[in-house]
């Protein structure tokens, strides 16, 4: 039978696995932890307002699969042919992408990984967890969704922890429209978070940051701002946008080679890039494995057609959203908010692994060993650039 290898096990590398094998192909998954982290909840989890097991899924939970517990090296495009780490190297008849993307702490004087956390996997945030409930003070750099909600979260969770929002542009959640912003600083206010906006991070150490104009934040560093894509670090012969890679319609690099997610340059119906977030990696995986296995049983693939559905933004117990052109912004309407994240996060498990996956993962149904627990807090690689 035709085999389809997905590297990574992130939203798009999940939804591709699950396509391709309902296409009918074998799927080998290459993906070090052996597990997929559920994004949407990682700041919950870090602020202690969902359980420790809600975090991450084993991928044998979700997908019937071969998981290589191994990292990927290199991409050899004739072939294919993925590298491995320490395995002999897999050949399949296509593969797919989903893995290159990663936080990056920017040059900033002592700025590094001894002085500042990132959110972006289950590791990140189990870690997290212990240190902020101990913190008297957080301070968040970055107002995207990430930063936003884990500020959020944390007030609601821990009142009497003094919590500081760092933006560096004049308003939250920057790629919202203004109203939403609006609507999400006032939500962030009313719990005591201070926010500071047009504010720019002069240095850290290892008891806080001093901004632009002097001010001291003591406290709890975590760095949500700064997520780069490296399609050289697989395909370094591919061409790539900001290190993200060039993909075509069908969402093909070259040959039998595939990308999806944040290492991706995806586009959207108007030709517009679309931004990195879990929906489009979603769809665009879905896609990709599609693809996949159409090319690996000698077949034509066939254009993506990929739609930026709108965003939710769950803020611990209230939140704001976009659905298609409609806002969702209103007062008392934010409290309908977490309900709306969390049917989404269910379909995505429903759509990932059915309804054993729903079962297993639902929020506080996963109660991980304590084993299991040490697993998933494996060290992050971090970069500086």
């Amino acid at each position: 039978m035709p085999t389809v290898c997905i590297i990574g096990a992130g939203y798009a590398g999940i939804h591709a696995a699950h396509t391709a094998r309902r296409a009918g192909v074998d799927v080998v998954i290459v993906e070090p932890t052996g597990q997929h982290d559920l994004l949407p909840r990682l700041a919950a989890v870090a602020a202690g307002r969902r359980d420790a097991g809600d975090a991450w899924a084993p991928l044998e939970d979700l997908v019937d699969a071969t998981v290589i517990r191994d990292r990927a090296t290199r991409v050899e495009v004739d072939g294919p042919v993925v590298h491995l780490e320490d395995g002999p190297p897999v050949r399949p008849d296509a593969v797919v992408v989903t893995v290159g993307a990663a936080p990056r702490l920017p040059r900033i004087p002592g700025l590094d990984v001894s002085t500042a956390w990132t959110l972006s996997d289950a590791a990140d945030a189990l870690r997290l967890r212990p240190a902020i409930a101990d913190a008297d003070s957080l301070v968040v750099v970055g107002a995207g969704s990430t930063g936003t909600q884990l500020a959020a979260e944390v007030a609601a969770q821990h009142p009497a922890t003094a919590v500081h929002l760092v933006e560096m542009g004049d308003r939250v959640l920057g790629a919202f429209d203004s109203s939403l912003s609006r609507r999400a600083e006032r939500i962030l206010t009313d719990r005591g978070v201070d926010v500071h906006l047009d504010a720019e991070v002069a240095r850290a150490d290892d008891r806080g940051i001093v901004l632009g104009d002097g001010t001291r934040l003591d406290g709890l560093v975590v760095w949500t701002t700064g997520v780069a894509a490296d399609g050289h670090a697989l395909l370094p012969e591919a061409a790539t946008s900001e290190g993200r890679l060039l993909v075509d319609r069908t969402l093909r690099v070259s040959g039998r080679v595939l990308a999806a997610g944040d290492v991706a340059a995806h586009r959207d119906l108007f030709g517009n890039v679309t931004a990195q977030s879990a929906q489009i990696a979603l769809q665009a995986g879905r896609a990709a494995g599609r693809n996949a296995a159409l090319i690996a049983r000698g077949r034509l693939p066939r254009a993506a057609t990929l739609l930026d559905l709108g965003w939710i933004v769950d803020l611990g117990g209230r939140g704001v959203a976009q659905v298609g052109p409609i806002e969702l912004t209103q007062p008392f309407v934010d409290l309908a908010i977490p309900v709306l994240h969390e049917a989404v996060d269910l379909r995505h498990l429903w759509q990932a692994g059915g309804a054993s996956a729903v079962l297993r993962h639902a929020t506080g149904r996963h109660h991980p060993s304590t084993s299991q627990l040490r697993r998933a807090e494996r060290p992050t690689l971090r970069s500086v650039s």
